[in-house]
Formats: structure tokens, C-alpha cells, sequence
């Protein structure tokens, strides 16, 4: 990418000398009537003034869509990707591409990272958070390593919890309906002296998908199950500092949709989420603004196996030939040899030999195996918000991240990263209409490279209430762990302890060389925001080109394959409305055109809808009744096949009681009108599903 010493001009900027005098223009520019943002550069920016696009899912678009889990919030974001491959996994992805994991996206609660190292994921069904505790979520459209690092590959998602102060007293909920639902939260929040404090649990449950669209006679369990507890508090002894203090965990059960005849029984895998945050922030003077934030967060997946397998899939003399031949060791094993040549012949021939000295090894028995992941994140972020004068605002820091991942199965052991970056952010208000915004991040990934990601726009203040940016960025997506590290391998033990002469290693395997790309992105983008007070109307506008070098890596056991990046152009058009024509009404409208150009034959286009989008009304009716009605929809998804839409309709009222006291009562309809599955081909979709709710609020 660029050069980095553009990142040490841009520190030499912020750090210079500051004018004491410039009073307290830590926020945004005095547009209090246009929502404020915390996500696009770490600086306070009016949507105005911001170089990229953000879509904010406020308080009232929570309560009224009706959704239970937070991926299904996303879907009102022009241009994200959001799909369940289960009941437990969700794949969501800005702009979408390739649909393994949450590759290419960084996400954030209260500015602390939930990205994993080591399968470069999110965890979204199992975070420790309920929708009832978001303020609101804030999503960059478009590269962000600018401001975040490496992995701000097409956005950010940044969730923005409620603070203690705004969420006092007590409530429970319970909530129950089709499809095995049944959910339930109990929350606490007082005032004791300068500390606000929450703490809340919760749980949630449902079947998931219910059968199987290839084979409709399965077995199809999709289960899960999560418990969590998780709290907040913020001490404020004076008005100038606070220290922010934040911890959860959460566990989850969850049935696998392995339906192999292998399985002598369906998996089920016990995941755990826990995390520990602590954020002092101070107002020095009236130029600086210093924050120093550290978190630990711990994400553990283990799923016992029981199988039934011929003990010959341990022999160290097939795994030699599956080293040599991957085809030919497969085939070799069903009694072929389809792909085998001459240079295979030794190993086949010491195979042979063993089976025929020991015909059992073909005879199938019990088997543990072991798929499991540990994985741990210290980081810790240093930042300096300044003021140089009435014109220019500037924000720099230091951060530092270490993960420690341990996994017999993927790792074989224990691998250890440390990544140091630093960032930059400078604004500078030239004009009465102009508006410079440059920033940068340099990264040294202990496993991969070094990166300098920069961002350059120009606001240009058409009107007082419209604006046009101009902005080019860079961002990188380094490779994670399992695809610099890995060294993929399973254990196999006979549950039978007279057949523990069987036990070995599993002889399909993937072993990482070392040398993944990092996948780069170039992004040029032209957006228009404006806000008509007298229409009660906020349009935002994108239009942008994007320039990629992506990778097709192949990461399963039997193919592990790293494959060099490939040129990728996506262009397209986002476009966002929301108009309040009369009190109590809410219209919104989401519509997002992709294209990307590539061979038709690589992954990454099998995931880009071109089109997608949502519509909604919203309604406070008056008198504690309250309507949502939400409609979502993307077509040409899965190779250009797949076309998914969902009406989403809920009834909400409000029974108030003596004291402040009152009682919420819910009813929610989801409603399908496509038959096509939702992401993967096997996953059958529910015509609809429907719950009712029951929340009861005291002091």
C-alpha cells in the first residue's frame, strides 16, 4: 500500500502545538439537528462531515422490526449479506463474496474487537448481548483500515450499548412460539452515587431449521440453546473523566447438521463467549481528549464426536499416500484407483500388505474424536482526541493486540500472534463549504506482513443541508491464522478399550505453507447526504468502484489449498431514505446494486446479490400501540438462483401500571414468500414463524 511515512506527517500534524483556546469542539460542528457518528474516523462527526457512508440502526428500529437475534437487524443496511447456515451460525458480510466465516468485516462493541483470530469470525448468535441493551449500531460502508487496521476490509459494524444511566430500574421478559422458540431476559439498573450500573440475563432457544430440502426424510436436528449473563458500569466521579467497566459470558449448546451415516449419533457443540473491558477516558484540557481502553475476551468451541470408521483410516501408511496423492489415497480407500500413477504404487503396495496381514482394519468400530478451538484476545488501545484550532481536529493512538490460540484439531498445539499499529486522523474545515478528512493505520502482524492502509475525502458542502464526498481508500484483509498456521488433523480414539491398538491420526489432513496473501481492496466512492427538514426526509447516496485482489483459498481438510489472489472489480449503487411525514410515522427504504466482474467460476461472485434491499413502516400509533412492518429482500444470491424475501409484521402495546410501572405485550409474525433456501442449498425455510412476547418494567 502507501508509503508510511504519510501516517508520521499526519502524527506530526495532530501532535503540533495546540491552541488552548479553541474551546471544546470535541464533538461535531454545531449540526445538532444531524445525527452524530463515533465509528467512521474515531472522531465525533455530524453524517455530514464524515468521509464514508454510515447506515445508523437507531433505538426505535430495534424495538419495531421485531427481529430476536442481532444478524437480522443488519438486513436494513444498503448492500449487507446476511444468511444462517444453522440455527447457531450466521454469515453477514457488506457487500457479501465468498459466505465461509466473516472474513472480510470488523466488528465492534463499545470500539473492543469480536473478530477471532484463528478462522477469521464473529460469533454472532452467541455473543453475551441482547437487542434490548443496543443504543444503536453504527456500520461504515466501505474500507475502514484506515481508522481500524487490517480486516476493515468492507466495513465496519460498531454496537453501541446502552448506557447504565439510560436503563434504570428492573424489567423481566419472556417470549415464547413457533418452531421451539422460547427466549427470556431479567435486567437491573440503578444509580449509586456517581456509579450507573446494569446487569442482565438472558437466554435464548429455538429448532432451527426443521428439514432438509436434498433429503427431506433426514434426521434434521439444528438445535441450540443460550444462557448468558453480562453487565455495565460507568463511574463518573467529576464531568471531565469516567471509567467504563464492562464483562459477559455466555454458553450455548447447539446441534450440528452433520447428517454423515458416519455419525453414530448428531454432534453437539458447547460453545462459550466471555469477555472483560475496562475504558478510562479524561478531558485534560480543552484541547486534548485522552482514552485508554484494555479488554480480554475468550472464545472456546468444543464438540465431542462419536463415529463409526474402518481403523484403516489411522494407518500412518495411507496418510503417507494421501500425502503423495489426496485423489488416490481417497479412491484406494473405496477399493479404486481412480487418479493413482505409478509413483503411488509403493505406498499402495504397503497398505495392501498391512490389510492383508490384518483384514479388521476394514471392519468399522466406535470412535472420539475431538473438533475444538480456544482462543484468546488481549488488546489494548492508547488514543489522544486534539484540537488544534476552531478549523482543524485531529486523533491519534497506539494500539496493541495478542491472540493465543490453541487447537489440537486446526493447530495441532498452540499458536501466538502479536499485531502493534498505530493510527491517525486528521480534519480540517478549510472553507466554510470544504472539508479535508485524511487518516491512516500502520499494523506489524506477527504472522503475516506489515500494512499502511491510508483514506483521503473531500466534503463539499453543496448547501447547508447537502453534501457531496469525494473519497478514495485502501484497506487490507491479512490472512488469519488457520490459513498461515494451520496443521488440520483429528484423533481418533475406540471407545472400546480393548481396541485402543487402533487409535491414531485421522489420515486426511491440511497443512498450511506459510505464505498466504493478504487480500487488498482500492476503493474510489462518490456520496451524496442531505436532510430536508421540511420534508422530513434523509436521503444518503453511494456510488462506488472497487478494485480487489481476493483469495480462492480452499479451506477444508481434504483440499486445504491457498490459492494466489485474483483480480476482482465490484461496482455498484447504495441508496438509504427515511421520511417522517407526520408524527408517529416512520417510512424507510434500503436498496443496494452490486457488480462484480470476474470469472463466473470462482466463489467469491456466488455470494453477491445484485440486487437487495428493505422497506418498512413503522408506527407509533398513540395510546401504547405501537406497529412495525418490514419487508426484506435479495435476488440473484447462490450462482444466480437463489431469490429470498420475508415480510416481518409486529403489534406491540403498552398497559401502564400504578407507580411508573408497566407491561409490554408482543406479537410478531415472520412471513415467507419465496420457497428458495436462505443461504445453503440443504437448509429448508420455514413458510413462517410467529411468537408473542411479555416484558414487565417496575422501578
Amino acid at each position: 500500500m502507501r508509503n508510511p511515512s504519510v501516517l508520521a506527517l499526519m502524527v506530526l500534524t495532530v501532535t503540533h502545538p495546540v491552541d488552548a483556546s479553541a474551546g471544546d469542539m470535541f464533538g461535531a460542528d454545531g449540526d445538532s439537528d444531524i445525527p452524530v457518528v463515533l465509528s467512521a474516523t474515531r472522531l465525533r462527526q455530524s453524517l455530514a462531515d464524515t468521509p464514508a457512508s454510515v447506515t445508523i440502526i437507531d433505538r426505535q428500529m430495534i424495538e419495531l422490526t421485531g427481529v430476536r437475534e442481532l444478524p437480522e437487524l443488519l438486513r436494513l443496511v444498503p448492500g449487507m449479506v446476511v444468511g444462517y447456515e444453522s440455527s447457531s451460525e450466521a454469515f453477514v458480510s457488506q457487500h457479501g463474496t465468498s459466505a465461509d466465516l466473516a472474513r472480510r468485516m470488523q466488528v465492534l462493541i463499545d470500539g473492543r474487537s469480536f473478530y477471532q483470530p484463528l478462522l477469521a469470525s464473529v460469533d454472532w448468535v452467541g455473543l453475551p448481548l441482547e437487542l434490548d441493551d443496543i443504543e444503536r449500531i453504527e456500520v461504515t460502508r466501505g474500507p475502514n483500515s484506515a481508522a481500524y487496521g487490517v480486516n476493515s476490509f468492507f466495513g465496519v459494524i460498531n454496537i453501541i450499548t446502552r448506557h447504565p444511566a439510560d436503563s434504570q430500574g428492573g424489567d423481566a421478559s419472556y417470549m415464547r412460539g413457533e418452531n421451539g422458540i422460547e427466549d427470556y431476559r431479567v435486567r437491573l439498573g440503578r444509580r449509586t452515587g456517581a456509579l450507573d450500573w446494569r446487569l442482565t440475563a438472558a437466554g435464548r432457544a429455538d429448532d432451527g431449521y426443521r428439514y432438509n430440502r436434498r433429503n427431506k426424510n433426514a434426521d434434521y436436528t439444528d438445535s441450540k440453546s443460550t444462557d448468558s449473563v453480562y453487565g455495565r458500569a460507568v463511574w463518573t466521579p467529576d464531568g471531565d473523566s469516567s471509567l467504563d467497566v464492562s464483562f459477559g459470558i455466555a454458553r450455548m449448546d447447539s446441534q450440528l447438521q452433520y447428517r454423515s451415516s458416519l455419525y453414530i449419533e448428531p454432534p453437539v457443540a458447547e460453545r462459550e463467549n466471555s469477555y472483560l473491558t475496562l475504558a478510562w477516558e479524561s478531558e485534560l484540557n480543552a484541547a486534548h481528549r485522552l482514552k485508554v481502553q484494555a479488554s480480554q475476551s475468550r472464545f472456546s468451541r468444543h464438540e465431542p464426536w462419536l463415529m463409526s470408521f474402518p481403523p484403516v483410516v489411522f494407518r500412518p501408511s495411507l496418510m503417507a499416500l494421501y500425502d503423495q496423492n489426496r485423489t488416490c489415497a481417497n479412491a484406494v480407500l473405496r477399493g479404486k484407483t481412480t487418479g493413482c500413477g505409478a509413483a503411488d504404487m509403493p505406498f499402495i503396495g504397503v497398505l495392501q500388505a498391512e490389510l492383508a496381514a490384518n483384514p479388521a482394519l476394514t471392519d468399522p468400530i466406535a470412535i472420539n474424536a475431538v473438533h475444538d478451538i480456544d482462543e484468546t484476545r488481549t488488546e489494548l488501545e492508547v488514543s489522544d482526541t486534539m484540537v488544534m484550532s476552531p478549523t482543524l481536529r485531529g486523533v491519534a493512538g497506539l494500539t496493541f493486540d495478542y491472540a493465543d490460540v490453541a487447537s489440537r484439531s486446526f493447530l495441532d498445539g498452540t499458536v501466538t500472534n502479536t499485531v502493534f499499529g498505530g493510527f491517525a486522523h486528521v480534519e480540517w474545515r478549510f472553507s466554510t463549504q470544504w472539508l479535508l478528512n485524511v487518516g491512516g493505520s500502520l499494523e506489524d502482524d506477527g504472522v503475516a506482513d506489515r500494512y499502511f492502509t491510508p483514506r483521503y475525502a473531500l466534503n463539499w458542502r453543496v448547501a447547508d443541508n447537502q453534501t457531496v464526498r469525494m473519497i478514495y481508500s485502501e484497506a487490507i484483509r491479512s490472512p488469519d491464522i488457520l490459513e498461515n498456521r494451520a496443521y488440520w488433523q483429528y484423533r481418533g480414539e475406540a471407545v472400546d478399550p480393548a481396541e485402543s491398538g487402533y487409535n491414531g491420526i485421522f489420515y486426511q489432513r491440511g497443512i498450511a505453507t506459510g505464505n498466504a496473501p493478504a487480500e487488498e481492496i482500492v476503493s474510489r466512492e462518490l456520496g451524496y447526504y442531505a436532510r430536508f427538514d421540511d420534508l422530513h426526509l434523509t436521503v444518503d447516496l453511494r456510488l462506488f468502484r472497487d478494485h480487489m485482489l481476493l483469495a480462492e483459498h480452499d479451506l477444508e481438510i481434504d483440499n486445504f489449498n491457498i490459492a494466489p489472489n485474483k483480480k476482482y472489480m465490484m461496482e455498484g449503487t447504495e441508496a438509504a431514505f427515511d421520511w417522517r411525514p407526520f408524527p408517529g410515522h416512520r417510512f424507510q427504504a434500503n436498496y443496494a446494486y452490486l457488480n462484480i466482474d470476474a470469472p463466473i467460476e470462482l466463489d467469491n461472485t456466488n455470494f453477491v446479490p445484485q440486487h437487495s434491499g428493505s422497506v418498512a413502516w413503522w408506527q407509533d400509533k398513540g395510546q401504547g400501540w405501537k406497529f412495525g412492518s418490514t419487508y426484506y429482500f435479495y435476488n440473484d444470491l447462490r450462482a444466480k438462483t437463489f431469490f429470498w424475501d420475508r415480510l416481518d409484521l409486529q403489534l406491540t402495546h403498552r398497559l401502564n401500571l400504578p407507580g411508573g410501572q408497566y407491561l409490554n405485550l408482543t406479537g410478531t409474525l415472520q412471513k415467507r414468500f419465496s420457497r428458495d433456501p436462505e443461504l445453503r442449498l440443504e437448509n429448508g425455510p420455514e413458510p413462517h414463524r410467529a411468537w408473542i412476547g411479555l416484558n414487565y418494567h417496575f422501578l
